[in-house]
């Protein structure tokens, strides 16, 4: 079984999607098969809103293994990334979720803005306070377009150093898509990301109040284990 694929954007389009919302049965009997009986992909889902369309691909597959894993029926969860994944599960099924572009931002500005130039060439350690400070910023600013070049006048003014100014523009990226999240204090949110990320997520998240779970890439496998034994159970 394989989660999800990679490749063109045709090749996106043509593979199989389920609609949201979906269950583990439904996701499960929708297999393609590239090679009958041995190789197949899973389906991703797609949802529609206000006629936009968004899919995921392969990250239900892990939502699925985390909620066996943990042993929730309902839930909401993050699956950091380049482009990250905002997922509400209800009774065991993926009722709603959202794309946020929030690591390519995070590299555009890192590297291809006017940002580069004031930020060091090399990716330093977290700085958890600079870090912070980016998120608290988000969530009280008037957005991204607007917040973001204040990684310029720090620098320029002198008030927060070269080495801290990475922590602090991850801070703001993330701290903007937290913004839109609707999150309620003592919440939880399970993450399923590496260990450089669910921490990040984790102080993020703690400044609002929310407790984070942390699943890590165990998820994936149970959720392809669970989908092969439905295949040998039929």
């Amino acid at each position: 079984l394989i989660a999800g694929m990679a490749g063109s954007q045709q090749g996106w389009l043509e593979a199989p999607y389920c609609p949201c919302p979906a269950d583990f049965a439904v996701t499960a009997a929708h297999l393609a098969w590239v090679v009958p009986g041995r190789i197949a992909i899973v389906p991703g889902l797609n949802t529609d809103k206000n006629g936009v369309p968004d899919v995921m691909r392969g990250e239900e597959t892990q939502v699925f293994g985390a909620l066996q894993l943990l042993g929730l029926r309902d839930a909401t969860l993050v699956l950091p990334g380049t482009h990250s994944k905002w997922v509400t599960a209800v009774d065991q099924r993926i009722t709603d979720f959202s794309s946020w572009m929030t690591g390519e931002f995070y590299a555009l500005l890192r590297q291809q803005s006017i940002l580069s130039r004031t930020l060091p060439a090399h990716e330093p350690a977290l700085d958890a306070s600079a870090f912070t400070q980016g998120i608290q910023h988000a969530l009280a600013g008037n957005g991204l377009l607007n917040t973001a070049f204040s990684t310029r006048t720090l620098a320029l003014f002198k008030r927060m150093a070269t080495e801290a100014l990475p922590s602090y523009l991850s801070g703001l990226v993330i701290g903007e898509e937290l913004k839109s999240q609707k999150l309620q204090r003592g919440q939880q949110v399970v993450i399923m990301a590496s260990d450089v990320l669910a921490m990040r997520y984790e102080l993020a998240l703690a400044s609002l109040g929310v407790t984070a779970l942390r699943v890590g890439s165990s998820a994936t496998w149970q959720g392809l284990r669970a989908i092969a034994d439905t295949l040998v159970s039929k």
